[in-house]
Parts: C-alpha cells; sequence; structure tokens
C-alpha cells in the first residue's frame, strides 16, 4: 500500500518484521517498511517496548510473550486473507496483497471472524505463496474432531459424491466444460 500508514500500522509491521526474523528466520519483505519514515519507525519501537511488545536495544527487535500473540495473530490474520481473496475470489496478486494488508491492519475481523475464515478454508496450512499460516484454536479442533464445511475437491476421496458449493475458475472456458460435464453448485 502507497498510502501514508500511522503509529498503529507501523507498530504490526515491526511486531511482524520480528516475528518473521524470529520464526522464519528473515522470510519474505515487508512491503510498507521499506518506505516507512525513520521517525515513525522510531517512536513505533519505542511505544512497543513500552508497551510489552519488545525487548531489545536498537535495531536488534526481541519479541515479549505477548509480542508474539500479537505479531503470530497478524501473521495469521494476512495469511488467510490471502487464501480467501486469491482462492475464492480468484483475484490479481496485488490486489490480494493489498486487501490482506488492510484486513491485517484496520482491525475489522474479529478473532471469531478469522478463525470462520479458517474453517471455511478447511484450516490451510499455507497461504497462497507457500508460506506457513500459525495455526490458531480452531485448527487444533479441526485436527481432533472437526471437518471442515467446505473443502477443496482435488483434497477428497475418489469415487465418494460430493455436492459442489461454488467454483472458482481460472478462466470462462473451463466453468463451460465443467458445467458441460455436471459440475455446477
Amino acid at each position: 500500500m502507497n498510502e501514508q500508514i500511522g503509529l498503529e500500522e507501523a507498530k504490526d509491521h515491526l511486531l511482524i518484521r520480528a516475528w518473521l526474523d524470529e520464526k522464519e528466520m528473515g522470510g519474505e519483505a515487508d512491503h510498507c517498511l521499506g518506505s516507512m519514515d525513520e521517525e515513525l519507525k522510531g517512536q513505533a519501537l519505542g511505544t512497543l517496548r513500552k508497551e510489552g511488545f519488545l525487548n531489545g536495544k536498537g535495531v536488534e527487535l526481541h519479541l515479549t510473550p505477548r509480542g508474539e500473540t500479537r505479531a503470530k495473530d497478524l501473521v495469521r490474520r494476512q495469511r488467510l486473507s490471502e487464501c480467501l481473496f486469491s482462492i475464492v475470489f480468484n483475484l490479481p496478486e496485488v490486489t490480494v496483497r493489498d486487501q490482506a494488508c488492510r484486513l491485517e491492519h484496520e482491525k475489522v475481523l474479529t478473532p471469531e471472524a478469522v478463525e470462520g475464515i479458517c474453517s471455511f478454508l478447511g484450516h490451510p496450512p499455507t497461504c497462497p505463496h507457500g508460506k506457513g499460516i500459525p495455526p490458531g484454536e480452531c485448527c487444533r479442533l479441526f485436527v481432533d474432531r472437526v471437518q471442515p464445511l467446505v473443502g477443496s475437491l482435488d483434497r477428497q476421496e475418489v469415487g465418494e459424491n460430493y455436492k459442489i458449493t461454488f467454483i472458482v475458475p481460472r478462466s470462462h472456458s473451463l466453468l463451460e466444460r465443467l458445467a458441460n460435464l455436471g459440475a455446477t453448485p
């Protein structure tokens, strides 16, 4: 996103950066951190330390347990949003990234909504970019006793009957071919 970011969003980006550095040994680059004003970055770092999310001095960022929980939730929300926009809505990559970033920071999704998206998507282990999605409580329950409401057809058993809920074709001609085979929602 190219628009000016505020303190809260800057704090989120720094928490995510620290989480990626600790959990994924660096991981992907943050598209907003590179263009962040140094004064804002310093203010956000100071605030995160004061609020008990980060330890460390200078540019070394070490998450506290509280910071790790918050950062994990942000990464989870972003990566599940990427799955939703990419898989269900079949949006272009740049739109997926921008929309997921907005949902990540604007606190639009409650924890219950995030769990609902995860369940709807069948508890995906990775985002469209192949990065791991931190599991939530719904994922632990899923492994033990719950089956997803909707699942990808390629993950189902051959020879069984299934109800098609929706189709996300890559092209109109593919949708026509599937309809000719009787595969319709």
